[in-house]
């Protein structure tokens, strides 16, 4: 027996932990065969089961899945609504199904939602990836429309959708006259993952809106590319916003590589209360020998909530130490 009818013959073991497993599995090695397990295991009592089975469909890019997909965002009437929806869902069924303002949205009264938020966001996304034509296409048409208010939402929306094939139309608004739509780009280049995106949000580091600034720290956050780790630590040094500088903060403790810890002991001096309190639990994420001597420094600093930061950062920092050296 082959290995991928192994994993559909999984997909129907009585363990849910087993039946998640055979669909990530599917995914992974992308067998197309699957298709039809996959979309059984769109019914399953387990959420977590549902929701590994639409990533699958997506990777084996399932399009004939498509109708499926679209019965989960729960909507009636035109799916590019449920999909803005969907990719927008965060947290716990309450609320979860509010979305930010976009041109593409239809009216009417929703369906009370019934599946699990992340069931729905992972249909969402995986529709844009195999479907694109039917929200992806559309939003992209629209950052051509001269409404920053348009723009804006479109770019979100694209943002929120993961749509990889938007980037390079989203990078050209890097140089938009309005910081507000930089702004938004930065965002959804963040969200989208664009690695290639790096060196023009560094670039954006120079914008004279400190909000700006933020947003494209935190996209550089959530590529975590190697190259932006010492740019981050010189623009750290070197910017006047202490908002900024506690972003860039944060985000180099995110990446967890040795060649921040210099930056981030520097950070343990700042002027500002609330950048030295980050660079403490940014340390306390690297767990190198050589960050113990500044956490334990910072138990004195004149902030309380410095030191409270150090006490609780310390105690942790020291026993996972330990235990690699014991190891």
């Amino acid at each position: 027996m082959q290995l991928h009818d192994i994993l559909i013959k999984a997909c129907s073991d009585e363990n849910p932990n087993v039946r998640k497993a055979a669909a990530i599995a599917l995914g992974d090695i992308e067998a197309g065969t699957a298709k039809n397990a996959l979309v059984k295991l769109l019914k399953d009592p387990q959420p977590a089961v549902m929701e590994a089975a639409i990533y699958s469909l997506g990777k084996i890019k399932a399009v004939d899945a498509v109708e499926h997909l679209i019965k989960m965002l729960g909507v009636d009437g035109d799916p590019r609504k449920g999909i803005l929806q969907g990719v927008s869902l965060k947290g716990e069924e309450d609320g979860a199904s509010a979305a930010p303002a976009n041109p593409l949205a239809g009216g009417g009264k929703d369906k009370k939602k019934e599946l699990n938020w992340k069931v729905r966001k992972a249909a969402a996304l995986v529709l844009c990836k195999i479907q694109p034509d039917i929200a992806v296409h559309p939003l992209m048409q629209a950052l051509d429309i001269d409404n920053e208010n348009v723009k804006i939402a479109s770019i979100t929306g694209l943002g929120n959708m993961e749509a990889e094939e938007a980037a390079p139309k989203l990078m050209e608004l890097l140089k938009s006259e309005s910081w507000e739509v930089r702004k938004a780009v930065a965002t959804a280049l963040g969200k989208i993952n664009h690695l290639p995106a790096v060196p023009e949000l560094l670039e954006l580091m120079k914008d004279t809106r400190f909000a700006v600034r933020i947003e494209a720290v935190i996209a550089l956050n959530h590529i975590k590319s190697e190259d932006s780790i010492e740019p981050l630590m010189h623009l750290m040094k070197d910017d006047s916003n202490p908002d900024v500088r506690r972003t860039i903060v944060i985000a180099l403790g995110n990446m967890k590589n040795e060649k921040a810890v210099p930056a981030l002991v520097a950070a343990c001096k700042d002027e500002t209360w609330q950048v030295r309190k980050a660079a403490i639990t940014a340390l306390g994420n690297l767990k190198f020998p050589s960050v113990l001597p500044p956490v334990m420094e910072a138990m004195g600093d004149e902030s309380d909530e410095v030191r409270v930061a150090a006490s609780a950062v310390y105690p942790r920092l020291s026993a996972s130490l330990s235990s690699k050296t014991a190891d």
